[in-house]
């Protein structure tokens, strides 16, 4: 029970800033102040934004200029959030939250007092075992900023068992890195019953779709052999892969489409608007998901909450929520084989995904849909955080130290 009204502050910079709320991580950001706004809370970004037209009028807003160097490099980064924080410091929250873990090092370097809360879709030394795609230097402040947030902030919210392990090497304690999913907006993605005539795909077509970057830890290769070896059963009438996304892959794999013959079944597209992408999550009959590493694939809830399966990989994040044969099919990262052999299953028997549906958007509705979402942390994270003991003592201890440092 909720013992007062809360006030949190975000900060949303990881964005097209023409566009709060519909990319890069800005959706996390609105969504959960959206949702606490309906709860009673009271709701605050921080941000530079190209524009005024806001997701939702209750959440208060605090725009400024973006830096001169711009938002893509470091610099502009450290620039950004230091301005961030001084309004941070201004609105006087009970808690700050941040979709990524760069400006929660950065606030408390900056001396922001109030205990910090950050979601974290991944973490750099779990992308530096699977397939860093970083530049050097940038991953060397991306190591700083993780160790760094993994000791400051007040709680780490891990998205799936993987990252909550992960996490906790990077030194966050056990006790303050609970695994709360993100959630799905359910306004935004929804079953559309006319999809597949609004863009053109005919009902008796075998659709699969994937939705994400073009990159190597997606397994999207392990996707293209899979494709390869079931060549012959592949009828361009009878069925359809279509790839949304871009990447530095794309020139890889429009070569190996062009050089397999594939280009009659599998296409390649470039990212579709969300307000979009629910009509291609309620065509496809499953979406496919062949990653060999992943903190948690938004894509997950917003096709399951479309009623579409997942073919996913044995990595968790996705078998957190996909379970073999109910929402799902699930086989071993990095195999072609196995991807394969499902791909040949669900052609033999298409019927066996629409039997899915159900079950995937069921579980979605209770599992992952932002309400249930955002409840969860408020419970879990928000008001422990703020009605412990020790909290304010926290502060004061902080704000101590560092006034001691300065003389």
């Amino acid at each position: 029970m909720t013992v007062r009204r809360l006030r949190i502050c975000f900060v949303d910079y990881v964005l097209e800033p023409d566009k709060p709320g519909r990319s890069g991580l800005s959706d996390i950001v609105w969504d959960i102040a959206s949702e606490l706004v309906e709860l009673g809370h009271e709701a605050h970004i921080v941000a530079s934004y190209q524009t005024t037209d806001y997701p939702d009028d209750r959440v208060i807003v605090h725009n400024f200029k973006a830096p001169p160097m711009g938002y893509r490099n470091v610099a502009g980064n450290a620039w950004l959030l230091k301005r961030a924080s001084d309004i941070v410091k201004r609105v006087q929250p009970d808690v700050v939250h941040a979709p990524e873990y760069v400006s929660t090092a950065l606030f408390s370097v900056y001396g922001v007092e109030q205990p910090l809360v950050v979601t974290v879709p991944g973490n750099i030394y779990e992308r530096i075992e699977n397939g860093n795609g970083y530049e050097w230097y940038y991953t060397q402040f991306l190591k700083w900023a993780a160790k760094t947030s993994a000791k400051r902030c007040a709680s780490v919210i891990a998205i799936s068992k993987e990252m909550k392990t992960w996490w906790e090497k990077t030194g966050s304690a056990p006790e303050r890195t609970p695994r709360i999913p993100l959630g799905v907006n359910v306004d935004r993605f929804h079953y559309v019953s006319d999809a597949r005539a609004k863009l053109g795909i005919p009902q008796d077509v075998l659709f699969l779709l994937y939705v994400g970057r073009f990159s190597v830890e997606k397994g999207l290769r392990d996707l293209l052999d899979a494709l390869m070896a079931v060549k012959s059963q592949l009828d361009p009438s009878r069925v359809r892969v279509t790839l949304i996304g871009k990447g530095r892959l794309e020139r890889d794999l429009t070569d190996c489409i062009e050089r397999e013959g594939l280009g009659g079944v599998v296409e390649l597209r470039p990212w579709v608007d969300q307000e979009e992408l629910k009509l291609w999550y309620s065509a496809a009959d499953a979406l496919l998901l062949p990653s060999h590493s992943e903190g948690f694939s938004r894509t997950i809830p917003e096709a399951m909450i479309c009623g579409t399966p997942v073919i996913g990989t044995r990595i968790t994040g996705t078998e957190d929520h996909v379970s073999d044969g109910v929402n799902g099919h699930l086989v071993p990262p990095k195999s072609a084989e196995e991807l394969a052999r499902v791909i040949t299953n669900v052609l033999g028997e298409p019927e066996s995904l629409l039997n899915m549906r159900e079950a995937a958007l069921s579980y979605a509705r209770l599992h992952l849909s932002w309400p249930g979402i955002v409840e969860r942390i408020v419970e879990e994270v928000y008001i422990p955080m703020v009605t412990s003991p020790s909290a304010t003592s926290d502060v004061s201890r902080r704000a101590q130290s560092r006034k001691e440092s300065s003389e």
